[in-house]
């Protein structure tokens, strides 16, 4: 856990072009996005049916979009965001393919 000095950054201490990792990284189960479905009130089957969700264009389940949102999000507070008083451009966030 990084110490109260180290979590986060100032917008003076970022550069342009820079490459941030975030460590450690997530494996996300098929519990934790029902379990994020369920307390989100999200009953989309797609999240939660398998045999739904294989006769879609996917052939199966995929986690909910807001909650990759949510635990990129957390990933990026000790190292981006501590300082932060608001995350920014979070509008421009685009899905590109699915979870």
């Amino acid at each position: 856990m990084p110490t109260k000095e180290l979590f986060g950054r100032y917008l003076e201490q970022f550069t342009v072009g820079e490459v941030i990792e975030h460590w450690p990284g997530r494996t996300i189960s098929e519990a934790d996005d029902i379990m994020f479905c369920m307390l989100t009130m999200n009953h989309h089957p797609l999240h939660s049916d398998r045999a739904f969700a294989a006769t879609t264009q996917f052939g199966k389940n995929i986690v909910a979009g807001p909650y990759i949102y949510s635990l990129v999000f957390g990933m990026t507070v000790p190292v981006v965001s501590g300082k932060a008083i608001a995350n920014l451009a979070t509008t421009d966030m685009k899905h590109s393919a699915p979870v």
